[in-house]
């Protein structure tokens, strides 16, 4: 039995979206909807995650390759304001050091704060670099480049030359190849890979949500991964051969069992009826058994279906 659509987005915006989410907590849903109506489905998730503050991430498995999920985290940070973000750190380390951001929200030098604060900018230098240390460098949830980075971000909106590192860490963050030489002396050592991405992912959710974010809502349109070869390449985008697609349901599985590390996230997978029935048996979730025994429901309650069961299907 089907769940009514807008019953599903009124649980999830209700148990998830409004408390849940924004207080540190993640989770991974998977919906089956009619084709006709998949992209309808998304643009309400959204909207509806938007509404509660929730910052929002399209990721279509046509121009994303989901089994490689640096790719994924490339296009979460793309979709991030880093300014906002790099500002509202500053603001709450400035406070913790007992002086005030006379305008807050406007980027500010050293020396533009500490005549505000009516001391010298040497020793308000000093002591900023002491807290982003206890803020950031000394924050054990963050892997070591993720900190150099968000050091180097830091401190570049403070200084007063050219945003030269600012823009070459986040080429980095972004997957953008071209800025790595000027990454020299951000102590960033390697780049963002397959091998390194969930760390990534898991720091970037703890960094986000230590700044007061109200979450991150990752809809991920998996139509793409049930279309055979013949049915893809008249669609343009990524192809994905059976064995790519079982990477792909790998990700989803890794990022389940670390759902507990990804705080303030909310990961919604979104597919027609092939997903879970026999019409594509070697793209569907069930010849992926890692997966499917995470968002199966093999209980459900009599006359119908659990509506916040990790695996759902919605009906208009």
């Amino acid at each position: 039995m089907a769940i009514l659509l807008d019953e599903w987005l009124r649980l999830m915006e209700r148990e998830y979206f409004t408390s849940f989410i924004p207080a540190g907590g993640a989770a991974v849903r998977v919906a089956v909807a009619e084709e006709a109506a998949l992209s309808g489905v998304l643009a309400r998730l959204r909207q509806a995650g938007g509404l509660t503050g929730l910052t929002s991430v399209a990721i279509d498995t046509a121009a994303v390759k989901l089994h490689m999920l640096h790719d994924a985290f490339f296009a979460i940070a793309a979709a991030l304001d880093w300014d906002a973000i790099v500002q509202t750190r500053l603001e709450a380390i400035t406070l913790d050091c007992g002086y005030r951001w006379p305008e807050p929200g406007r980027r500010l030098t050293t020396m533009a704060l500490a005549t505000a604060n009516g001391i010298a900018p040497t020793l308000l230098r000093t002591t900023l670099q002491q807290q982003i240390t206890l803020s950031v460098w000394q924050d054990a949830q963050l892997t070591q480049d993720f900190r150099h980075a968000m050091i180097a971000l830091l401190t570049a909106r403070l200084a007063d030359d050219e945003d030269g590192l600012r823009d070459a860490v986040l080429d980095w963050l972004r997957g953008d190849r071209r800025g790595v030489k000027a990454l020299k002396g951000s102590g960033i050592n390697a780049r963002i890979t397959r091998s390194n991405a969930r760390a990534m992912l898991q720091s970037l959710c703890h960094f986000l949500h230590g700044n007061r974010h109200r979450g991150l809502l990752v809809t991920i349109d998996a139509r793409r991964l049930l279309l055979d070869r013949s049915e893809a390449l008249g669609q343009g985008g990524f192809i994905y051969t059976p064995g790519a697609v079982m990477d792909c349901y790998e990700v989803i599985r890794q990022i389940i069992d670390d759902a507990e590390h990804m705080q303030g996230l909310f990961v919604a997978i979104l597919a027609g009826h092939r997903l879970v029935n026999a019409e594509a048996p070697k793209r569907a979730i069930g010849a992926y058994a890692a997966l499917k025994s995470r968002v199966w429901d093999d209980v459900r309650p009599k006359g119908g279906d659990n509506p916040l069961a990790p695996l759902v299907v919605l009906a208009a």
